[in-house]
């Protein structure tokens, strides 16, 4: 039951994210909602797709690890180039 609460959990996220991409004014804010959606999101999912199954996998624990990794530096390239460009934040 708790691997099912946290891939719903992990769905709210990811949907909440999508919905932040798409409504957020200004490229900063957008990169807060899809950072904050996509990795909390995915690995919330992922956490719960092992506790539901009950089958440590070491390729999704991998993916995991990866994901937790790679989308913060990834968000933070994205935002860091944006200043660099003298991206404007708007008013």
């Amino acid at each position: 039951m708790s691997g099912l609460f946290l891939c719903g959990l992990g769905l709210v996220l990811l949907s909440l994210g999508g919905v932040g991409l798409w409504r957020f004014p200004d490229l900063y804010s957008r990169l807060q909602g899809a950072g904050v959606g996509e990795t909390g999101g995915t690995a919330l999912f992922l956490a719960g797709l092992l506790t539901y199954t009950g089958h440590v996998d070491g390729v999704t624990i991998l993916l995991l690890a990866l994901l937790l990794f790679t989308g913060p530096i990834a968000t933070h390239s994205i935002a860091k180039g944006a200043f660099v460009r003298r991206e404007r934040v708007e008013p």
